[in-house]
């Protein structure tokens, strides 16, 4: 009799844990949610900033029941680790890269055409309206929350060799590029010999001459002292890059309503303050970057336009539909070429 009370025990409970849900466990005994963020990129950069700000907000606005633990400079591992853990629930929260993120939602994939996005108001029309929206609301089929995007910037380029003022001087140089098919093809119908590769290799590849260039927003390029290993750097703001703030379903399920509410208006703030942060962030990096000796031109970014058109043309039928939208949103804002 009692191996079958004892057994009716353990059945009741297991029911109840049941049907309790099994999300994960958020709050500690004192109420208190211990969050964990990574992100791939240095502390002092935009991104890292802000989401100290992010955290420091949340913290107060929850009267300290919400604590968020910020890790820089992918200390809890590669960008595509951190969207897996996040799926497994076993990460919080994540900052990853649209490139990254475009493995798991290919249409994000989009965004890294060249000169898909005309400016930084096209950008904000885009991102934080009802396109950024559905884009944040996919995530869930690949069982991700999404929660913001936010600006890393427009990318320009850089090189040892000589100034680009004509899409002409690109020909022949040899640029890092992320390891990302379209971003492959952009370099490739300018002319350049485009080497994919990680971050953390092609700075060595820079010093020692195995590469030439490489492409990245100003403040990328001034934070990872690339004027120390090239001298040229071209404002072409081919592609506009974005992060997503991604999290674990299991942790935002396990939230309670108006911690959800918190959290989002939280990060509706955010969305906009990181993005000055970022643009004001950039402007210094180029003055800081000139006072270095770094020579910075500005070419006619209607030649790059042009002799990127074959890449547009080459996956327009496969974004047709979010292509058509974006293209709709610049003519709302009478930002259309």
């Amino acid at each position: 009799m009692r191996r079958i009370l004892t057994g009716l025990l353990l059945l009741g409970m297991l029911i109840l844990s049941a049907g309790c849900g099994s999300n994960k466990n958020i709050y500690d005994a004192d109420g208190v949610a211990h969050l964990r963020l990574s992100q791939a990129s240095a502390a002092d950069g935009a991104i890292g900033k802000s989401l100290e700000i992010f955290a420091k907000d949340v913290y107060e606005k929850s009267n300290g029941r919400i604590q968020i633990s910020v890790f820089h400079n992918g200390q809890l591992g590669s960008e595509r680790d951190n969207i897996e853990a996040c799926e497994l629930g076993n990460l919080d929260i994540a900052v990853v890269n649209q490139s990254v993120l475009a493995n798991f939602i290919p249409e994000i994939a989009v965004f890294d055409l060249p000169y898909t996005i005309e400016s930084e108001k096209h950008a904000d029309a885009v991102f934080l309206g009802p396109i950024g929206n559905d884009f944040l609301q996919r995530l869930s089929s690949v069982k991700l929350h999404g929660l913001g995007i936010w600006e890393s910037g427009f990318r320009d380029l850089t090189n040892s060799k000589r100034p680009v003022v004509n899409v002409e001087d690109v020909y022949g140089l040899r640029v890092r590029v992320m390891e990302n098919k379209i971003h492959q093809e952009l370099w490739k119908a300018l002319g350049a010999d485009p080497v994919p590769m990680s971050w953390g290799d092609a700075y060595t590849g820079l010093q020692q001459g195995a590469l030439d260039g490489q492409e990245n927003p100003p403040t990328v390029i001034d934070k990872n002292n690339v004027v120390e290993v090239n001298k040229h750097m071209a404002i072409t703001q081919h592609v506009y890059s974005t992060v997503f703030l991604i999290m674990s379903p299991k942790t935002w399920e396990g939230l309670t309503p108006d911690d959800q509410q918190l959290i989002t208006e939280c990060m509706n703030r955010a969305n906009l303050n990181e993005r000055l942060l970022s643009r004001q962030m950039d402007k210094e990096a180029l003055d800081t970057l000139a006072s270095k000796g770094m020579q910075i031109t500005y070419p006619n970014k209607s030649q790059f336009i042009a002799a990127t058109s074959s890449v547009r043309d080459e996956f327009s039928g496969t974004f047709k539909d979010t292509l058509d939208r974006i293209k709709q949103t610049a003519k709302d804002i009478g930002e259309e070429e």
